[in-house]
């Protein structure tokens, strides 16, 4: 499935803005809703080893991780099971307790939903927020120069799949702060994450440094043959939030690149090794939804050559 090509479809047909926010975003009189819904399924997100607890816990930092790069707490979800009756009540109990346990931790609650039966396993939810402040989006509210901060390290989920080993628990995140200029998510891995910013921004200059961007995890347990930094490739996702902040506007995360703005169409977006530059995004990453396993090297190695291409 080539997602980027349906998730273009089913926008021309019902007029919607598509790209611009994780969240689908509605300015009331009495400020703004935000909606964000995403599906998840036992194999295609690598659940199938993963504790049911831990899924339950990961599934619910993902729908969420959306409305925290919006810079707003999630308070109500909605959800749809589609039950595999292979699998025992007490499996979906602890599925159930792990999200529940992600909603107290942000305050929100959920609302119920529709139960269908299915195999494998399928689960879909709606998360759903109102802010006072505008939101945080994808396109920069300000082309000033800026630092480009994460919430965590990347890559480990791709080791995880890699090395097919269990996923780790996912870290709780804040919300992105109310004064960054733009912000997305990780859902997709991290280059992936920036992509989001180069297909609706112009003229960006954005930096970033390899050694900053990749967990300790993943440089202790990569395989010795692979390079490192097809983990930043790779399509898993940590659901980290990516974000800039104005320039010399600290804040409570890890400063992992800069960037600047420019009267230019184009954007440039260069990758560095402790300070010695290495390669460019020129095109987005691989779509691994639309290939087979078998082909996720082939396709993370050269798209890793383009980067280096001069």
């Amino acid at each position: 499935m080539r997602e980027d090509d349906y998730i273009k479809m089913f926008a021309g047909i019902h007029d919607l803005d598509i790209y611009s926010a994780d969240a689908e975003i509605i300015q009331t009189e009495m400020g703004f809703e935000l909606f964000s819904t995403d599906g998840f399924s036992e194999h295609e997100d690598f659940f199938t080893d993963v504790p049911p607890e831990i899924t339950g816990h990961n599934i619910a930092v993902a729908a969420c991780s959306d409305l925290l790069a919006c810079g707003v707490k999630p308070e109500l979800l909605l959800q749809s099971w589609n039950i595999d009756d292979a699998k025992d009540k007490d499996y979906y109990r602890a599925i159930a307790t792990g999200i529940e346990q992600v909603l107290r931790h942000y305050g929100a609650r959920c609302l119920g939903g529709d139960i269908g039966v299915g195999s494998p396993w399928t689960y879909t939810s709606t998360v759903i927020a109102h802010s006072a402040f505008t939101p945080v989006t994808r396109i920069a509210r300000q082309r000033v120069p800026f630092d480009l901060y994460a919430s965590g390290t990347f890559g480990d989920v791709n080791l995880a799949v890699l090395t097919e080993t269990p996923q780790h628990k996912l870290e709780l995140r804040h919300p992105v702060p109310p004064l960054a200029l733009f912000s997305t998510d990780s859902s997709g891995g991290f280059l992936d994450a920036l992509e989001n910013f180069r297909r609706v921004n112009s003229g960006m200059t954005l930096n970033f440094d390899v050694m900053k961007v990749i967990a300790e995890e993943v440089f202790a347990h990569w395989p010795p043959h692979l390079d490192p930094i097809w983990s930043l490739i790779g399509g898993a996702g940590e659901y980290e939030l990516v974000f800039a902040m104005p320039k010399g506007v600290e804040t409570d995360a890890v400063k992992i690149g800069d960037g600047y703005f420019t009267d230019d169409v184009e954007n440039k977006f260069t990758m560095f090794s402790n300070g010695k530059p290495l390669g460019c995004m020129k095109t987005p990453p691989p779509d691994y939804r639309s290939i087979t396993p078998e082909e996720w090297i082939n396709a993370t190695i050269n798209y890793y050559r383009e980067m280096l291409t001069p």
